[in-house]
């Protein structure tokens, strides 16, 4: 039995030799054939008409980009190119996967400066919708209606403008020099204050480095509104993301404290007074650290 069993393994396999150099195709677990999606694709995607391009990769590169970036604290611009330009914005598409975007005409420049028509700018996107939202449509009658309207990410090339100025503003500050400023905005942590330079750069001023006393945000909301021009001292300028750390609670002492929260304009008049005991104070503290 087992010299009956090896005999037909061996008839079998000189079989399938017979075959293979007959040209006879084999059984289908042992051959592969070369799928199409198997095919490394090197044309440049802006290049292929529009019914062509992998939208699939594309979103999934730009929505796993940004969360993976969020989640760091890191800004991702992309390079664009501008296909059409409209009375309330324009459309463009991303060189990498060729997906096709939207930037709003109050993102597309300073100053209401537009875009023309083959522009290739860095952008950021500011939205990308699910997969689900352009599936999402009202009831119909009509199983066949066609979808008249197709939610697409959003881009900014403001923001990229804005990212470079403040770059450009770090460059020249440093930690410890006092600086003018505006109110521009109130958020949750804080507020934005616009500093003077090209394309208006922001810094952040933090609520916790307001004052040395705690206070409520309607509060802060109440004495310093959208507007208001402020001193503040530089704690940090990142020359590599534009990041400025702005703080007003060194220009009180020990015996000043809340003062910035009831009595700012006299804070801000002894402002450089206060920041030279607040540095003489600082020394004295390493010091004895290091002692």
């Amino acid at each position: 039995a087992v010299a009956a069993v090896l005999a037909l393994a061996l008839l079998k396999r000189a079989s399938k030799v017979v075959r293979r150099v007959r040209g006879i195709r084999e059984e289908k677990h042992y051959t592969y054939e070369r799928k199409w999606w198997s095919i490394e694709e090197t044309r440049d995607p802006t290049t292929l008409p529009i019914w062509q391009r992998d939208f699939r990769f594309g979103f999934q590169v730009l929505k796993r980009t940004m969360v993976e970036q969020r989640r760091k604290g890191n800004k991702v611009f992309w390079d664009c190119r501008v296909i059409e330009a409209k009375g309330f914005g324009c459309r463009v598409e991303m060189l990498n996967s060729g997906l096709l975007g939207w930037c709003p005409s109050s993102q597309e420049g300073a100053n209401g400066a537009r875009l023309s028509v083959g522009d290739v700018v860095k952008m950021e996107c500011t939205a990308c919708p699910q997969k689900r939202v352009n599936k999402e449509k009202k009831t119909s009658p009509w199983p066949q209606e066609k979808q008249r309207f197709r939610h697409e990410p959003l881009f900014s090339h403001w923001n990229w403008l804005e990212r470079q100025s403040a770059i450009a503003k770090a460059k020249e500050l440093k930690a410890g020099e006092i600086v003018e400023g505006t109110v521009y905005k109130h958020i949750g942590r804080g507020i934005i204050v616009t500093l003077p330079g090209e394309n208006e750069p922001k810094g952040m001023l933090a609520m916790m480095d307001i004052s040395r006393k705690t206070s409520a945000r309607v509060w802060v909301q109440k004495m310093f509104p959208v507007g208001t021009q402020i001193r503040c001292y530089v704690v940090h300028a990142d020359t590599d993301n534009g990041r400025i750390t702005l703080s007003t609670k060194e220009f009180e002492d020990d015996e000043h404290v809340g003062w910035m929260l009831s009595f700012p304009e006299r804070c801000f008049q002894r402002a450089d007074e206060a920041v030279d005991r607040y540095h003489a104070k600082r020394t004295r503290y390493i010091e004895m650290l290091q002692w």
